[in-house]
């Protein structure tokens, strides 16, 4: 069945713990008592990829209206982009471009900073969602039910390498250029050498749905668990925690993280020194949340 972010999941009835051992902080999924925060800042339906601008700006994409929402640092809400067919992931560069994932179009596009401008930037990539860029500028996507990733070069060249996620959900990069890519059917993430182009399990989180987005920033890895509304911290090591949500509990409590509840968590960014988090929930009347103090 054709993914769709926003429409009704697949579940699998699958609970697997941490294969690391020594490095382990939590293996149940559970948000303990700590100075974490959540705080909703936008009621909006655009859960399906987040990022920021230079500025602090947030962008929402909702992959079912094809429109892309900016919140700006004063928490206003209003339409930067419309009409991009299935309206996914995203990602700036340090010039200011941004680069979104079409994934009905098959394609991803760069869009200038007042959003005025479009251009196609890679064509027939199959169904991409999640982008990100490694250090020497190349752009990545993962390739949902298709046991792939594609990586464009700078000029415009496309490579396809296959890995063992039929149906990835997203892809994120960390800083020495490994790539790192989730299960929409389980809490599963892989690891891509970036020296040897060989996968290992990273990591496998104790969920009973799957992944939505991972993103990575300043060490540490974050993920959005969708039916299972649970936001995951994850280290080097691949060892977890919950650092906010109730499992399996949905509603848009604020509040510390182990009180706060989440309605399917899909989108999340991190601030470049990783202090703050916003995740996109799609749940209800859908909300942009920000995470503090894990």
């Amino acid at each position: 069945m054709k993914f769709k972010l926003n429409f009704l999941l697949t579940l699998i009835s699958l609970i697997m713990l941490n294969c690391s051992s020594d490095d382990s902080i939590d293996t149940s999924p559970t948000a303990q008592p700590s100075s974490v925060q959540v705080v909703t800042i936008a009621t909006l339906n655009a859960a399906d990829g987040l990022v920021l601008d230079q500025s602090g700006n947030i962008y929402a994409s909702n992959y079912g209206s094809d429109i892309v929402y900016k919140i700006d640092t004063s928490n206003s809400v209003t339409t930067f982009i419309n009409n991009q067919d299935g309206a996914a992931g995203m990602v700036y560069d340090d010039q200011g471009f941004m680069y979104l994932a079409r994934y009905e179009s098959a394609d991803i596009v760069k869009i200038s900073a007042d959003g005025n401008t479009v251009e196609i930037y890679a064509s027939a990539v199959p169904a991409p969602i999640a982008l990100d860029l490694d250090s020497e500028g190349n752009l990545y996507t993962n390739n949902n039910v298709n046991s792939a990733i594609t990586k464009i070069d700078t000029n415009g060249n496309k490579t396809s390498m296959s890995i063992s996620l039929f149906n990835n959900s997203s892809l994120t990069i960390d800083d020495n250029d490994n790539i790192y890519v989730s299960d929409y059917d389980s809490g599963k993430i892989i690891k891509i050498d970036a020296n040897t182009n060989q996968e290992s399990t990273f990591a496998n989180l104790p969920i009973s749905g799957g992944v939505g987005y991972i993103v990575y920033s300043n060490g540490n890895f974050y993920a959005t668990t969708i039916t299972d509304q649970l936001i995951f911290k994850i280290n080097l090591n691949g060892a977890y925690e919950v650092i906010a949500g109730i499992q399996s509990q949905a509603g848009v409590q604020d509040g510390s993280g182990n009180v706060a509840t989440f309605n399917r968590p899909i989108g999340i960014v991190a601030t470049p020194n990783g202090e703050t988090l916003y995740v996109a929930q799609n749940g209800g009347s859908g909300a942009i949340r920000m995470i503090t103090g894990f």
